[in-house]
């Protein structure tokens, strides 16, 4: 597959979406040329068509495309002034068998808006599907890839889009782009797992943290509403351009929140034209992009280019004249009065002071904060001493992100020292303790996830530990609350997920073990110690440590690190000793049954 085509149709895709020219069809078409346009029905197909085949979405998908394609033609149509979505429905509802498997005939027998209306709204009603992920060697993948180059990716797209119904085409697009352009670089290499496994970890990493972003985003606006995603959108963008005024990041936070709501509700083709308005509203701001380094870069770029740029760029630099402390806040006599004639707006002046001063911090350090001097002014305000008392607020915020600062830096300290492995183990033992009725492998993908976060954000500079880590690790727990329901794991994950929105990780770190839901009964099964053991790869050695380590902790979530390190010890020494006997087999069957009893007495008692 020509991958440059279909990144150009990514690059494209936010300009032509939208247009009002007689033949809107046709232009587009032409651009993105029909790999594109191919890609971007598909994903759209597969989000819609939950109950249809990917080959018969692919066929769908042909169909489409052909009529798109006649456009260009001699004679178009008067449905070539359709947008994309108008021809993609057309073609839904023509076919009977596709609207009676997926449920369609209300919406089929509307027309216009109203058909377009109810697409949407029964989108928002699809359960996620959640693919049996099937593990293809390397081998085979580049079989499938040299075989077929366009059927292996758009088998991702399909899968993907299943999995992911509200997220943008564009995003899906670009992760297929990410994953052909890795399997056709590996599949060129002599060593094809290692070029899988070294290269792939930096796609692998960026498709999860920017799905959990865009999950993470709308199920944050879904919960909490506008006020908290103005809030981190200020708080976001005073860090980035710290020489834009208040009012000017008021604006643009304004419009950007608006936005999340219009993309977070699945219709791609608004969402698509709304962020490009926004995007050349901010750059055609001569007064604010002047004033900057990074966001006059993004703005040279084409319209796809310089959103993903403008999500994604760096702080720039302080201005010169910008006092280290947001002094008026702590110091000025009338700040009661201020508070008082306007709490919001007060407040969001307090966050875009101290965000634009602190690059450093994570959004959620500086909601916290600013929460935190909300509560200091509500309690100071009605002593006899105000100034007196919220003049001290400084010190209080201060001390509460050195803290969170610090325990980011413990636990790089032990992931440097110990290892990417190691401290996926301790979360496994920590989230196990907490929440013992989650599944395995709800437990293992959590962790797993995390290892990749620290492994990545601990590598950072000091400056962007914080901002890296507690970002993304948020994001990860606001896809954990939204995808599952915390009721039914114990009453303390459904306090935390509730809690307030920059409050929740804290919750979940401080949370006890459970020892109010009843532990499994004891069984020998839940031991498969056998002599398998000797010969898995170390991926499967590791899954099965791990899955000892949950076994262990659900059966008893108090268990101290002590009685841990005896059980670990006792399995290492256990496989260790049968994996190098000759009757492994007999071995194995005496030693664990020694060990289960052992096992038992510790975690029975």
């Amino acid at each position: 597959m020509k991958w440059a085509t279909l990144i150009s149709f990514v690059i494209l895709i936010s300009a032509h979406f939208g247009k009002s020219d007689t033949n809107r069809l046709c232009e587009h078409f032409t651009e993105v040329k029909e790999e594109g346009f191919k890609a971007f029905v598909l994903v759209a197909l597969s989000q819609n068509l939950h109950e249809s085949g990917y080959e018969e979405l692919v066929l769908l998908t042909r169909e489409i495309t052909t009529a798109a394609g006649a456009c260009c033609g001699e004679n178009p149509s008067a449905d070539c002034s359709k947008n994309e979505a108008e021809l993609f429905q057309s073609a839904i509802c023509a076919s009977n068998e596709i609207v009676n498997k997926n449920n369609l005939e209300d919406c089929c027998a509307k027309t216009g808006d109203e058909r377009h209306q109810c697409f949407m709204e029964r989108k928002k009603s699809i359960p996620r599907h959640k693919e049996v992920k099937k593990t293809y060697s390397a081998k085979e993948k580049c079989e499938a890839f040299k075989d077929n180059r366009l059927a292996y990716t758009g088998a991702f797209i399909y899968k993907f889009s299943r999995m992911h119904v509200m997220m943008h085409p564009r995003i899906i697009i670009e992760f297929a782009w990410k994953i052909g352009a890795l399997t056709e670089e590996c599949c060129a290499q002599e060593n094809l797992d290692t070029c899988f496994y070294e290269k792939g970890r930096p796609v692998r990493n960026h498709i999860a943290s920017v799905t959990a972003q865009s999950e993470s985003l709308c199920a944050i606006s879904k919960k909490y509403g506008e006020r908290v995603i103005k809030a981190k959108k200020v708080a976001q963008y005073s860090q980035k351009l710290p020489q834009a005024t208040a009012d000017e990041i008021a604006d643009i936070t304004q419009k950007i929140t608006s936005s999340v709501f219009t993309c977070c509700s699945g219709d791609s083709l608004k969402c698509t034209k709304k962020r490009e308005q926004i995007i050349e509203g901010i750059c055609v701001r001569d007064d604010i992009v002047s004033r900057t380094k990074h966001l006059a870069e993004c703005c040279k770029l084409s319209n796809m280019e310089r959103g993903y740029c403008i999500e994604n760029m760096e702080p720039d630099e302080k201005p010169a004249d910008l006092s280290e402390k947001v002094e008026s806040y702590i110091k000025d006599a009338d700040v009661c009065d201020k508070f008082a004639a306007g709490k919001d707006l007060f407040i969001g002046g307090f966050l875009y002071e101290y965000a634009r001063r602190h690059p450093e911090l994570s959004n959620q350090m500086l909601l916290r904060i600013a929460k935190g001097y909300e509560d200091e002014l509500t309690k100071c305000c009605a002593t006899e001493n105000p100034p007196e008392c919220y003049g001290k607020a400084d010190e209080k915020l201060h001390a509460a992100m050195q803290d969170n600062l610090s325990y980011f830096q413990k636990m790089c300290a032990f992931v440097n020292t110990e290892g990417k492995a190691a401290y996926e183990k301790l979360m496994v033992i920590r989230y196990t303790s907490i929440m013992p009725t989650a599944s395995f492998e709800g437990i293992r993908t959590i962790t797993y996830r995390m290892g990749g976060i620290m492994q990545e954000c601990c590598a950072k500079d000091q400056s962007k530990l914080m901002s890296c880590a507690e970002e993304k690790l948020s994001d990860l727990l606001d896809e954990t609350c939204a995808e599952n329901d915390p009721a039914t794991i114990n009453k303390n994950v459904e306090a935390c997920c509730n809690d307030f929105y920059s409050h929740r990780r804290l919750c979940i770190l401080n949370m006890k073990p459970d020892t109010e839901s009843a532990p499994p009964e004891f069984s020998a099964e839940s031991f498969p110690i056998t002599e398998a053991l000797c010969t898995m790869s170390d991926k499967d050695s590791l899954t099965a440590s791990v899955k000892l380590l949950y076994e262990v902790v659900r059966l008893k979530p108090t268990v101290t690190m002590e009685q841990i390190k005896t059980l670990t010890d006792g399995f290492n020494a256990l496989k260790a000793k049968c994996c190098a006997d000759e009757n492994k087999q007999q071995c194995f069957e005496t030693e664990r049954a020694a060990f289960i009893n052992t096992s038992k007495g510790l975690l029975t008692a």
